[in-house]
């Protein structure tokens, strides 16, 4: 079997790990992504800690997240509508009872 995650903590600095993570396709995080929930539940399931592997597996979710607040939310949504300006909108107020 080929390894699906290979990664140490030196190789895992903040700086690189995210530099790189920007520069890869959106297909090719997402597929990142997927193998570190499979490296995760490997590890574990060996009896391991899988602390490197979730480290870098929340690096890819914040780089998932960062993309997906940047696009316009007609991109997001398949719409042709833009967004309202903001000076044109009443604010919206959503209460959570718990």
């Amino acid at each position: 079997m080929v390894p699906v995650f290979s990664a140490s903590p030196s190789e895992l600095s903040e700086t690189s790990a995210l530099a790189e993570l920007q520069l890869l396709p959106d297909q090719e995080l997402m597929s990142l992504w997927e193998q570190t929930q499979f490296a995760v539940s490997a590890i574990e399931g060996h009896g391991g800690s899988a602390k490197t592997a979730r480290a870098y597996e929340f690096a890819v979710l914040m780089e998932m997240q960062r993309r997906v607040a940047s696009r316009p939310a007609c991109e997001l949504f398949g719409t042709e509508e833009r967004m309202p300006v903001p000076g044109n909108v009443s604010p919206r107020v959503m209460v959570v009872k718990v």
